[in-house]
């Protein structure tokens, strides 16, 4: 399809332009396993595009949208008093937050309506 609204691409963690071509998914995540599992709907770049791979950066694409982030725990229990739902520009505090807690081993980053992945944080 073509872009026509923001569409945040999956493998390099940027907006992809309007008109350009995207392809829209589901991506099934590898975690967290168990009951809070779920596919994912998911846009990536038509084209080839160069992977985010950053240590210790944010990722630019939750900034400008509403988003809701879920930390799991190493047996992929939801941390539920550390979930987030607001304005992506609060996501620097809110996921300090939830990684400064020693049982966080992962954050799902998503938009908070259509419920498209973001990014996926690790603890390294």
């Amino acid at each position: 399809m073509i872009a026509d609204h923001a569409s945040p691409c999956r493998v390099c963690l940027r907006d992809a332009a309007i008109g350009e071509p995207v392809l829209l998914g589901s991506y099934h995540l590898p975690r967290p396993r168990g009951t809070y599992w779920t596919p994912s709907p998911i846009f990536v770049h038509a084209d080839a595009c160069a992977p985010f791979d950053a240590a210790d950066e944010i990722a630019p694409i939750p900034r400008p949208r509403m988003i809701s982030a879920r930390a799991y725990d190493a047996t992929d229990q939801c941390l539920y008093g550390l979930g987030f739902a607001g304005e992506g520009t609060e996501i620097d505090t809110r996921l300090a937050r939830a990684l400064d807690d020693p049982r966080t081993t992962s954050v799902n980053v998503h938009t908070a309506k259509p419920g498209c992945l973001l990014c996926w944080v690790e603890r390294l």
